[in-house]
Formats: C-alpha cells, structure tokens, sequence
C-alpha cells in the first residue's frame, strides 16, 4: 500500500487534458446529473453497476463497472494504487460486493488509473485477469523500470523538443517512477484480449474492440445483446484523452492511429448507451466520435495556420492551446503537439530537421483535411480494415 505522500506524487500519470470541449447536441445522459458517490453505484443495465474509485489528482474520478455473474462479480477496471482508491474498495466490498468474491478483472488499458489496484484485487480475491498483451507488457515494462533514474535520451528529448536546459534539474528531481507509485505489483498472469474476440460478461455476449493511440491497445466492449457500449478512455463525453508521443517512440505517430480508431468506431451498429472511464454514462456515440475527430482536425488547422518559418515543438503550443500551460500539464500538452506535428510530417505537410540542439519543423504545403484523410486510409499500419460486429445469436 502506497502513502498518501506517494499517492499525491503520482499526479502527473494523469493522462488527459482538463481542455474541455463543447458536448455534441446529440449526446443525452440518461441519469441527468447523478452520478456513483462513495460505496454508492447506479445500476445502468440489469446486472451492471456502475461505480466510482476517487483519483489523486485534477481528474478526481474513474469509473468502474461491476458484473454480477450469479456466485461472484466481475469488473472493468480498477482505480489507482494508494489510500484512497483501496478505501474504496473496501467500501464497496462491504457495502456492494457481499458475500460474493470478485473473480474476474479486466484493464481496458495500462494507465494507473484503469490497473493500478489489478494486483491487489486479483491477490486480494483469487481473481482471474485480462487484458491485451501490448498494454499488460508495456505495463510490465514501465513498472519493473520504475525505480532508475530517468535517462538522458528522456531528458534529451524533451530538449530537442525546445525544453529550456535550466529545468534540466527539476525533470532530474521528478524521476521515473511515477507509474510505478500508482500501480500495485501487476498480477503475474493474464488472458490475452484480441480484437473481434468474443467474450461473456454480466450473462451478455461482448466483442473487443481495439482503440490505438492513447495507449497501445486499448480494449472497449460492444454488447451484442443489448445497446451497451465500454469504452474506456476512447470515447469521454466532455474531455479528449491525452494522445502524446514519448521518448521510447520519438517519431511515433499515436495521432494518425487515434483518429483512425474512433473513424473506424462509428461503424458500431445503434445507440449503444456508451459507459466511458470518466464523466457521465451518455447516449450519442456517433456524434461524439465525430466531435472528437473534428476536435483534432481543427487543431491541425489552426497548427498549419500558425507556424510561420522554422519552429521548435514548444513554439507550436499556444496555437494548439488556449489555456496557461505549467508544471505536469505543460508535459502533456508537449507530447501532444509532437504527436500532431510527426502526424503532418509523415503526411508530408511538414518538414522535420535537426539543428544540433533542436528539432524544426517547417510547413511544405496547406493543410488539406481530404489529402490527410485519404493519406490515413492508404497508409500501411496506420489503416484499419473495417469493423465488423458479430451480430448472430
């Protein structure tokens, strides 16, 4: 069990912007403003509560989803390692779960908030685990490296990136082990999740559908047998989840595999009631996923629009942001704007070049929003084949 002092110092694995955007029309919240306080759940579907686990951090919240399967429960997601996210689990063991045990776990994905307590439930239950495997082994990765002092290729990069040299020992002094802080010791196995598997959960038959760029290999649920649709952080009602390029990856191009995702997403058949990570449980997934497609899309624009002559990545900031950026959220907004720049690069809108100290980034032609498209389609291992949904009984 972490302390309260490590619990506050994973702050900044928080992983989405505070920027909010203006909620499509569309979008209808069944439950209005109620929401799951304390060792209180709502029951969105018959069988199936929805819960809340408090954060440490701006975020304050994830939600959690429980399954009851007759002689035991099951559950997506879990909240964070620390005093307050075990506080509420145990609330909810005594006041939800009863004298049934929690006997199977599933992580949409690897941020602290979604596994973090994944180890201390299934050790505390004799749970099973599930997950899939580029987020259960980029979670073993980032935790087992946890303690190390962070490298110079991390601070290096965030150099290149136009990070002034005088806060050289302030990211030195953060380290690396923030994940680590919020996630308890992962459990030792895992059954693999895949896209288009089907599986049961809650008497309900579900299919995997993977979403790319905010992690690796994000897993939502589509109920076949009634509208109900998990999506985890790929689909929130009123944020956009961070989608950043790291040091690991510092040519990625997360964004590209973003926005295909959630193009890729709207073939999802109906209304499904859409039970996100945070916020509201809402109706409207079409035109959320359009509304956060466009969101990026305007981003890129105004990106194109902006840069004039030869720029650092930290430059391109307050035309991607209209809110005062420090401490964790500068970060964060910085692994953003290299995300949308590499995406115009490898698009070839933008050139990419090095000066000895810094990466430049220079316009080639206008931003043509149908030319990126098509690109995106074409383009191998950015492109997804079209989602196909198993509809028979």
């Amino acid at each position: 069990m972490s302390s309260e002092k490590d619990d506050m110092a994973s702050a900044d694995v928080a992983d989405h912007q505070k920027e909010r955007l203006e909620t499509h029309a569309g979008l209808v919240y069944p439950h209005g403003d109620a929401v799951p306080e304390g060792a209180t759940v709502i029951e969105v579907a018959k069988g199936v509560l929805w819960a809340r686990i408090p954060l440490p951090w701006s975020l304050d919240h994830i939600n959690v989803y429980l399954f009851d399967e007759g002689d035991h429960w099951a559950l997506v997601d879990t909240g964070s390692n620390g005093k307050r996210g075990i506080a509420a689990w145990e609330a909810l063991e005594a006041e939800v779960l009863g004298d049934k045990p929690l006997k199977r776990i599933i992580a949409t994905h690897m941020h602290p908030d979604h596994l973090g307590l994944a180890g201390w439930l299934v050790e505390r239950h004799g749970a099973s685990f599930e997950m899939t495997m580029s987020e259960y082994l980029m979670a073993s990765t980032l935790w087992l490296g946890g303690y190390e002092p962070i490298s110079d290729w991390d601070v290096e990069y965030l150099f290149r990136a136009g990070v002034s040299r005088q806060f050289e020992p302030m990211i030195r002094a953060a380290g690396n082990d923030n994940f680590k802080k919020g996630v308890a010791p992962l459990p030792k196995a895992y059954k693999r999740l895949q896209d288009g598997m089907l599986i049961t959960l809650g008497g309900r038959r579900w299919q995997v559908v993977i979403g790319r760029g905010h992690s690796p290999e994000h897993a939502c649920l589509y109920c076949l047998d009634e509208p109900l649709f998990i999506s985890g952080d790929q689909v929130l009602a009123n944020i956009t989840s961070n989608v950043s390029v790291y040091p690991r990856e510092p040519e990625g191009n997360p964004l590209a595999l973003w926005l295909t995702s959630l193009d890729r997403m709207k073939g999802l058949p109906g209304n499904p009631l859409v039970l996100p990570s945070h916020g509201r449980v809402f109706y409207g997934l079409t035109a959320r996923l359009g509304e956060l497609i466009d969101s990026h899309m305007g981003k890129l624009e105004r990106l194109m629009a902006g840069i004039e002559g030869s720029v650092k990545a930290v430059e391109t900031l307050p035309l991607l942001f209209r809110r005062q950026l420090t401490g964790v959220d500068f970060f964060m907004a910085l692994g953003e704007a290299v995300a949308h720049l590499n995406l115009m690069v490898e698009a070839g809108f933008i050139k990419r070049s090095f000066d000895g100290r810094h990466n430049r980034y220079e316009v080639l032609k206008s931003f043509d929003p149908e030319a990126l498209n098509a690109w995106m389609v074409a383009e191998p291992g950015v492109s997804l084949p079209p989602l196909l949904v198993e509809t028979g009984a």
